[in-house]
């Protein structure tokens, strides 16, 4: 099957072609798929909770489409995907995409789960919903390799038993006694009333009781619909000690095509913390640099040259994804995780800065 790479336009983000090496059906509705980026498999080592943006061509319009990694870290990039349209992207990796296909795909990117998180055993608890759990199941993998006494425990709501993805890894995964998985189904196939429906503030307030670990910092993760997150939010706010959370968001998709005709959105958020100071600066349009939108909104970003040269409008990528405006006018380079706020531009509806 063709699939046409999408025209680069100037600042567009490289990608690499990848080979399609297996293509693995989980549900009526979702597959796996297995990537070969050949001698370029170093850059898609990733970290928990990444994902891969992909350069595709849908029906004669260009785009950007994002999926996260499943696979653990040293295997080969897979990436799980639920279709959710017809005739879009989803529907494309559902029927089309087939082994021997090249797609082109850019190398891992997001920021999800903290490495100091490693530095001393935690309970991780995570809260997924239908394909919720594509983004989580990495942080499991990572947790489980990464010491030897994390603790991991998913709470995981399907409508339906045949609506689990990654159900054959997630049983694979149980197998480990620092692993738990607790399915909430709405049709009521458990039979039990803590797993049946729809989760509510009783059932959670339950389920953080009756998986709770004395002597470990707990610290949730969240993924699923928005109304899904507010409510383990809410939930996890009012207990006793309260529990940390963390949500992992799918409707920011990290690249935003010019050409992509299916697109609404052509401004960002940004959000600029400077001396402990938050200023949110909003509809910042995408072919703007982020110095750039802070002299229009008044922010007194320190700058001394235009041309990526001073280096004193250095910042901190905290979230959100830029690309660089022109090549920089210096050869000198930021640290990784540093950005150039005269020379970058965003590139998702929410960019998080912090001035170094």
């Amino acid at each position: 099957m063709p699939l046409s790479k999408t025209p680069y336009l100037r600042d567009t983000p490289k990608t690499v072609p990848c080979t399609v090496r297996e293509v693995k059906r989980m549900t009526t509705k979702s597959v796996v798929v297995t990537l070969d980026p050949g001698l370029n498999l170093p850059r898609f080592r990733h970290a928990p909770g990444q994902r891969l943006t992909f350069s595709l061509n849908v029906h004669g319009s260009p785009c950007f489409r994002s999926y996260n990694l499943v696979n653990p870290v040293g295997q080969l990039p897979q990436i799980a995907v639920k279709q959710v349209s017809e005739g879009g992207a989803s529907q494309l990796f559902n029927e089309q995409v087939q082994p021997g296909d090249v797609l082109e795909v850019m190398p891992p990117s997001g920021h999800v789960y903290e490495r100091k998180l490693d530095y001393t055993a935690h309970h991780i608890m995570l809260f997924a919903a239908g394909s919720g759990i594509t983004p989580l199941i990495s942080i499991a993998h990572h947790a489980l390799m990464a010491r030897p006494d994390h603790r991991v425990t998913l709470v995981f709501a399907n409508s339906t038993p045949r609506d689990i993805m990654m159900q054959f890894e997630l049983e694979r995964m149980a197998k480990s006694s620092r692993f738990e998985v607790f399915h909430v189904l709405g049709d009521g196939a458990t039979g039990e009333d803590l797993s049946t429906g729809r989760l509510d503030h009783a059932k959670l307030n339950r389920l953080l009781e009756q998986f709770h670990i004395s002597g470990l910092p707990h610290l949730a993760f969240l993924s699923g619909p928005q109304g899904f997150m507010a409510l383990v939010e809410e939930v996890a706010k009012a207990q006793p000690t309260p529990l940390a959370t963390r949500r992992y968001s799918f409707m920011d998709q990290p690249f935003l095509h010019l050409e992509d005709r299916s697109a609404t959105q052509r401004t960002s958020e940004v959000s600029v913390t400077m001396n402990g100071v938050t200023k949110i600066i909003e509809q910042v349009p995408r072919a703007m640099t982020l110095l750039g939108a802070a002299d229009e909104a008044g922010l007194a970003m320190t700058a001394n040259c235009r041309s990526g040269i001073c280096h004193r409008c250095k910042a901190k990528l905290i979230s959100g994804q830029t690309l660089q405006k022109t090549p920089a006018a210096t050869e000198r380079q930021v640290e990784a995780g540093w950005i150039l706020c005269c020379q970058q531009r965003p590139a998702s509806g929410r960019v998080e800065i912090e001035m170094g």
